[in-house]
């Protein structure tokens, strides 16, 4: 499925290839019809961005977004495990899904960055690649609507991806992930405090925050994880 490897591929660190890229972006859409042809016209005009505005100017704003907000980072597990150690269980247990499906990282990258899997998914049927994508929409959803806080043209790319999702976000979850975070760039103070809260002892993912949510381990994806909001509840 081209259409999941192409958002997937417009998410990672934008370069000349993306201009390239987006130049067949139209036909690679259109012609597998997995999103809607109204999603389709507006993913590609807010592409135009790749067209008027310069690479560099695009990569600044991918770096603010999406490597120094916590809030909008691409790693999926970081919004459902933040810095606990299951985290890293659970990175073990990708990494071999990826591999169980033939699958090998050749590049400096973590297992739950989305345009890796969105690369995986693009090799599953279309009902399974759905179905994984919809037990991370609530990610998804929460991560699109901080960037339109941020008004930024990346929005549409998550819409798109969410529209390809087996079920709908819940509206409940996404507004509470939005009150812990609005996507807005946080300040010194603010990432201070973050690195503090890294090391609380117990291990345990933030209450409120969002290790916890409708989101307890993408469960469609991966069998083998542990249900870590379910363990926190009991």
């Amino acid at each position: 499925m081209r259409t999941i490897k192409l958002l997937g591929f417009l998410l990672t660190y934008p370069d000349q290839d993306h201009t390239k890229v987006v130049e067949d972006a139209a036909g690679i859409l259109e012609s597998e019809k997995w999103i809607s042809q109204q999603t389709i016209e507006r993913l590609l005009d807010a592409l135009q961005a790749f067209r008027s505005r310069s690479i560099l100017d695009i990569q600044e704003e991918y770096v603010a977004l999406f490597d120094r907000t916590p809030s909008l980072s691409l790693h999926l597990f970081e919004h459902i495990h933040g810095d606990s150690r299951d985290r890293g269980q659970a990175m073990v247990d990708l990494m071999q899904v990826y591999e169980d499906a033939g699958l090998f990282i050749d590049h400096d990258e973590m297992p739950d960055y989305l345009p890796l899997f969105a690369e995986y998914l693009s090799t599953l049927s279309t009902e399974e690649a759905s179905d994984n994508l919809g037990s991370v929409v609530n990610i998804l959803s929460s991560i699109a609507e901080r960037l339109k806080n941020r008004d930024s043209f990346y929005a549409s790319i998550f819409d798109a991806l969410i529209e390809t999702a087996a079920r709908q976000p819940d509206k409940e979850a996404v507004a509470k992930f939005l009150e812990s975070a609005s996507g807005e760039a946080p300040s010194f103070q603010e990432l201070d405090t973050a690195w503090e809260e890294q090391f609380a002892f117990d291990n345990q993912s933030l209450e409120g925050g969002q290790g916890t949510g409708d989101c307890p381990k993408i469960r469609d994806m991966l069998d083998r994880m542990n249900d870590v909001t379910n363990q926190e509840r009991a």
